[in-house]
């Protein structure tokens, strides 16, 4: 992806509804100072991670993530930059709702039995044929 757009996903724990931890990417970085972002503005009560650029390479693009988290109970993941974030559509990150979604593709299943069963051929097939061989041999 060329020149995302910076974005801001808040994930909560379903037990405790007092932290949350914010996950941000694609801001843009200070020249000055590499250890935080220009439009980063923390308070006291909130902590955060070092920054972390992934280097794509192949594609000839960097991408900066950052997480923050707090135990205030009115941090909120939209309001800790400066910069303007495009949020996820409102729909919590849950494990459990991934796993319900998650569907295995049928021709790639059906792609590996046909690997597997042909390798199965092939080993019967070179046995039976080295069985040959020796008896012949052997005759």
């Amino acid at each position: 992806i060329k020149n995302p757009d910076p974005a801001v996903y808040q994930l909560k724990g379903p037990k405790s509804n007092n932290i949350s931890v914010c996950l941000y990417t694609d801001f843009q970085m200070n020249t000055t100072k590499d250890s935080e972002p220009a439009v980063f503005s923390l308070s006291r009560t909130v902590f955060n991670s070092n920054t972390t650029v992934l280097d794509m390479g192949a594609l000839g693009s960097k991408s900066n993530g950052l997480v923050a988290w707090s135990k205030s109970t009115d941090f909120e993941c939209q309001s800790t930059f400066q910069q303007e974030f495009y949020p996820n559509s409102g729909i919590s990150c849950d494990a459990k709702l991934v796993e319900k979604s998650f569907e295995t593709d049928m021709n790639l299943n059906l792609q590996n039995l046909s690997v597997m069963g042909f390798r199965i051929i092939l080993l019967k097939m070179v046995g039976f044929n080295l069985l040959m061989t020796l008896r012949l041999w052997s005759s």
